[in-house]
């Protein structure tokens, strides 16, 4: 058998699995267990009687395992940095950097489908009023609506079951502040924005919490503390793409890529043992990084043809499906456990997160390929027209990198 008939037949099954691969199952992943977390969260608040025989101890490791996507959500700011700076890198030409293009494939990326969540947030949240899960009951009112619609909600206070999409907030404010600094300081070495974004994170981060625990326990300036600290996880899968595939073949650092789920049950102990609750940001952040940098190891692309297609569908249902499903889940779930309410359709805790966990995986799925496919084609279409346009984009620019951010 030749090496061509090998890719394309059963060879296909040892291909190994591309950055590109792994870096879109973790985004399906973590989207899943965030849907998992939440699922549970409504669960509880509907049944608070169902919970009667869990012991203490139970409740603590549910809650601390598979009832929290606070883990996940900083694998995400790692997992965008990285795929932020591979975008940048293929704008940046001679030393110059677009930054009309850059912010335009940005805001092209998250805005059209989060403002049609939004839409349908406000909706749910009317037809659920009458027989309302206990969750996210807060912000359902004008102002939190206009902090919504500003994407600034995570600095003021989110809409109700839109509640999750806080993180947008900081993947907005990463954005822009990357690409200042790319802008600002093109020319110089590939890292310094890089650099210099992380510094003034981890310092605004150390002088926010300094304050707010001292002087200023004010929420403006917890959120703003917060949203630079985070910030230092975006960056640090920034440095992963520019430096990773170095790191890794240095001695040593491929045994301690490994030790990344380590870490993560070291966060899940952390939350249990009720220490300062920074731990749960922080840890899972270094251990999203790592296992990032093992991936490293990898070829960037499978080669064309080596992938056969059961494979290549399955990693692209998960690419796809991880930001209309991040985004709509809150309120689909909480649209689904009214009903359940209202028709008295269960009494037991386990069931409703059965059926809502089920709801929130499948409409991912559906989302992803009748929402997300059809809009990021029209996307790489006007992105491609803005690029051929005569007024001030020179032609010949490769295009951003699809499909890779959340």
């Amino acid at each position: 058998m030749s090496s061509q008939e090998s890719a394309t037949g059963r060879g296909t099954l040892s291909v190994p699995l591309s950055v590109h691969e792994k870096v879109d199952i973790c985004r399906g992943l973590f989207a899943a267990l965030v849907v998992v977390a939440h699922a549970k969260e409504i669960a509880w608040a509907m049944h608070p009687a169902s919970l009667a025989p869990l012991s203490p101890a139970w409740r603590g490791a549910i809650t601390c395992g598979i009832g929290q996507g606070l883990y996940y959500v900083m694998g995400f700011f790692v997992i965008s940095g990285y795929c932020i700076h591979l975008s940048v890198a293929r704008q940046m030409r001679e030393g110059q950097f677009p930054l009309g293009d850059y912010m335009a494939a940005r805001g092209s990326r998250i805005l059209p489908l989060y403002y049609l969540g939004l839409l349908f947030t406000v909706v749910v949240e009317w037809l659920i009023s009458g027989a309302r899960p206990g969750t996210w009951p807060h912000g359902i009112n004008l102002a939190t609506l206009t902090s919504q619609l500003a994407v600034v909600q995570n600095l003021t206070q989110t809409y109700g079951s839109y509640g999750p999409t806080w993180s947008i907030t900081n993947e907005a404010f990463y954005y822009v502040l990357y690409g200042l600094l790319v802008f600002g300081l093109v020319g110089g070495q590939p890292d310094r924005p890089a650099r210099v974004g992380l510094w003034l994170c981890l310092v605004t981060a150390v002088v926010t919490q300094v304050l707010y625990v001292t002087v200023a326990r004010t929420p403006v300036v917890y959120s703003g503390g917060m949203l630079m600290g985070l910030g230092m996880l975006w960056f640090g899968g920034v440095l992963v793409a520019i430096h990773g595939e170095r790191l890794i073949r240095l001695p040593g650092v491929k045994a301690l890529t490994r030790l990344w789920p380590l870490l993560v049950l070291a966060a899940m102990a952390w939350l249990f043992a009720g220490l300062p609750p920074q731990g749960i940001y922080l840890i899972p952040g270094a251990a999203f990084t790592l296992m990032l940098l093992g991936f490293q190891d990898a070829p960037r692309v499978s080669p064309r043809g080596a992938v056969g297609p059961i494979r290549a569908r399955v990693v692209e249902t998960l690419g796809l499906m991880s930001y209309p499903m991040y985004l709509f889940h809150g309120p689909l779930l909480m649209l689904v456990g009214s009903w359940i309410l209202r028709g008295h359709l269960s009494s037991d805790w386990r069931v409703t997160f059965v059926v809502l966990t089920a709801v929130g995986l499948v409409s991912g799925v559906v989302l992803g390929w009748l929402l997300e496919k059809p809009l990021m084609a029209r996307r790489a279409a006007w992105l491609k027209q803005r690029k051929t346009c005569p007024a001030g984009f020179a032609p010949g620019r490769r295009p951003v990198l699809e499909g890779m951010t959340r």
